[in-house]
């Protein structure tokens, strides 16, 4: 049976002063109107009932999540103790799934992207199911590149397989410079790396004993169920020894039975400010608009306010964020270095929510 594992962790500090540990990124309603949280588990239930999601999230936000998800039973909303990155909230959600049904198959999706068209990720979800009960692999969604981004993860995609709609990964590479980014636009033969994994529990579990053992020897005692006595102290205690890493850096770079999914729908991990360029509506001078704005012969912006007023005048390719709390105004082209400066706001002591 398909189980569907959705991240909620993380606060998206990049989306500084909208997103923060308190309201971070898969809880704002960044585009619709509804969470984006909310929005993957919408894409999801047409293949996956509630009671057959997992959601991991902070213990801080846990009631903020379950409050955006009436519908989910309040015991398949998991709050970490602490983030250990992605390989092992994934891994503990594995052992969960293979302890209620040892044939699961486990997809993963990350509660904070924006995705176009539903109909045509669940067809791609759906292959990608197909592929991991025939072949028994590892199996990811690759997005086809809009643009050369020097942000993602690639995929370079090889030969096809017994699955229609299905091919081999001959590798990954992370972040590429520019160059290389442009040249693997020019190529074709590659996809940014979605960060959506379908795979069977079990077999997840068994590269987390081949390459991960710290994280292996840390899950090896965890044996209770979302609903047994000790379930909390037992998730402390897993979480107080598992090593801190991704899943890609963990397990799919090294994993020698890979395939991937290669998809055309709109895609946007809505990583930084900027972002909001290729997800709200533009108006006629390329600014992307919302809240109370006011802008006179600008181009090419990112406004945004939610209290009082915003006016800009004469800018071009700029971002201007105004929030209850605090303004953020920065180039365009440097709205990923919003990290520099809420690390720089927390050593000074600014910044008490994050």
């Amino acid at each position: 049976m398909t189980y569907a594992v959705v991240l909620a962790g993380g606060w998206g500090e990049r989306l500084w002063p909208m997103s923060t540990r308190s309201r971070p990124k898969q809880l704002l309603r960044l585009a619709g109107d509804k969470a984006l949280v909310v929005q993957a588990l919408d894409r999801v239930a047409p293949l996956v009932s509630v009671e057959r999601t997992l959601v991991l999230t902070g213990a801080g936000l846990r009631e903020s999540v379950l409050k955006e998800l009436p519908t989910v039973p309040p015991n398949r909303v998991i709050g970490e103790p602490v983030g250990r990155n992605t390989a092992p909230a994934i891994a503990l959600a594995a052992k969960l799934l293979v302890s209620e049904d040892p044939d699961a198959i486990m997809v993963v999706l990350p509660a904070d992207h924006v995705i176009g068209d539903a109909e045509a990720f669940r067809g791609a979800i759906a292959t990608a199911v197909k592929a991991a009960e025939a072949e028994r692999a590892l199996v990811t969604l690759g997005i086809r590149p809009a643009r050369a981004e020097t942000e993602y993860g690639y995929i370079k995609a090889g030969e096809r397989t017994a699955t229609d709609g299905v091919l081999r990964v001959e590798r990954f590479t992370e972040k590429p410079d520019i160059e290389t980014a442009e040249s693997f636009l020019a190529d074709g033969g590659y996809f940014w790396n979605s960060g959506m994994f379908i795979w069977r529990a079990d077999r997840y579990l068994e590269e987390v004993d081949r390459h991960l053992p710290e994280l292996a020897g840390a899950l090896a005692g965890f044996s209770l169920g979302v609903d047994d006595d000790g379930f909390a102290d037992a998730l402390e205690r897993f979480y107080a020894d598992a090593p801190s890493i991704s899943v890609d850096y963990g397990i799919m770079e090294k994993a020698e039975e890979v395939l991937v999914v290669p998809t055309g729908f709109h895609w946007d991990d809505v990583g930084a400010w900027s972002a909001l360029g290729r997800v709200w509506p533009i108006d006629e001078r390329g600014n992307a608009v919302r809240g109370d704005v006011v802008h006179l012969d600008s181009s090419g912006c990112v406004l945004s306010c939610e209290q009082g007023i915003v006016a800009v005048v004469g800018l071009t390719d700029v971002v201007v964020v105004r929030t209850g709390e605090a303004t953020l105004v920065c180039p365009r082209e440097r709205s990923r270095d919003v990290r520099r400066i809420v690390e720089e706001l927390k050593d000074r002591g600014i910044l008490k929510d994050v």
